[in-house]
């Protein structure tokens, strides 16, 4: 799924890196875990890169997130509005099943509106071994699960 960050309209970018400290993209390097860029560092075609990393998660930070319009969330139409980066909000993926965190972790970073593809739920983990990283393969059930759960708590998070 192609994004469509635009960058005059964003003050930052925060970047979730699922890969080991280091990873580089778009002649940037990236620690694991939240990094924070701000939008005067970053051309368009650095941010596109990032946006369309499968490695990478981005989620925007506006200009001035006290007059940036913000989108209503309905039963029927559960963030169509791209622009909008606090999608899942009152969402605490922390009281989903244990196994399907991670997956609703990617998904909420990633802002996703749309049930995504297997491959795009995809993440590392650390091993049993120091400095071991495991790929994680998400199966359609889990994804499924996933995305389920997800939907449900942002509906019942609308009322908040």
């Amino acid at each position: 799924m192609a994004k469509t960050l635009k960058l005059s309209l964003i003050s930052a970018v925060i970047v979730s890196c699922m890969q080991p400290t280091g990873y580089r993209r778009a002649g940037l390097s990236f620690n694991q875990g939240k990094n924070e860029i701000p939008a005067d560092g970053l051309d368009q075609e650095q941010l596109d890169a990032i946006e369309n990393d499968p490695r990478l998660s981005v989620q925007a930070i506006p200009l001035d997130a006290s007059t940036t319009p913000q989108s209503q969330l309905d039963a029927n139409n559960l963030g169509a509005d791209l622009d909008n980066p606090l999608l899942y909000t009152n969402v605490d993926y922390t009281q989903a099943p244990i196994e399907l965190q991670p997956v609703i972790a990617l998904m909420i970073d990633a802002q996703m509106e749309l049930k995504p593809v297997v491959e795009q739920v995809a993440y590392e983990a650390p091993g049993e071994t120091e400095g071991e990283i495991v790929k994680v393969k998400v199966s359609a059930a889990e994804r499924d699960a996933a995305w389920l759960w997800l939907q449900e708590a942002a509906k019942a998070g609308e009322g908040e």
